[in-house]
């Protein structure tokens, strides 16, 4: 199907691989139907973009945690792994949502700010489900590493 996205144009989407949150995402419940696109012309992509199939106007920049050195041990309760209809830990992907902080000075231009990581609410997908969800509220432990001297 087409589809025209305000930020990435128009698109084609292959109604297989939309992603569904039954229960939307916090703030965009009305929100269930999305897209998950990469530049194809990268082996490995870093950088994703989660366009809703349901507003044209909304889409978030994602990463994998593993690209900013962050490790997730997530447990998922019962209703959880059911709705994701997870076959096992290897079946989920875990991406976090890119921001760029509100800049209270005018000087610089929105665009140009450093973009920030929502790590306590990262989206956690089915794989073979297409079904997802975002785990809101984590309270993180920061494990810091040193060099060996």
């Amino acid at each position: 199907m087409h589809f025209t996205s305000d930020q990435l144009g128009n698109v084609e989407v292959d109604e297989t691989t939309i992603i569904t949150f039954p229960q939307g995402i916090p703030a965009l419940e009305s929100c269930t139907r999305f897209k998950l696109f990469h530049d194809a012309t990268h082996p490995n992509p870093h950088m994703f973009w989660l366009q809703s199939l349901d507003a044209p106007g909304i889409t978030f920049s994602l990463t994998l945690p593993e690209q900013l050195g962050v490790r997730y041990q997530i447990q998922l309760n019962d209703d959880e792994v059911e709705h994701l209809q997870l076959k096992g830990p290897e079946d989920a992907a875990i991406l976090l949502m890119l921001y760029r902080p509100l800049q209270l000075e005018r000087e610089s231009h929105p665009a140009l700010g450093q973009l920030q990581a929502n790590l306590a609410n990262p989206l956690v997908i089915g794989l073979s489900s297409q079904r997802g969800i975002q785990k809101t509220g984590l309270q993180l432990d920061v494990l810091l590493h040193s060099p060996e001297i």
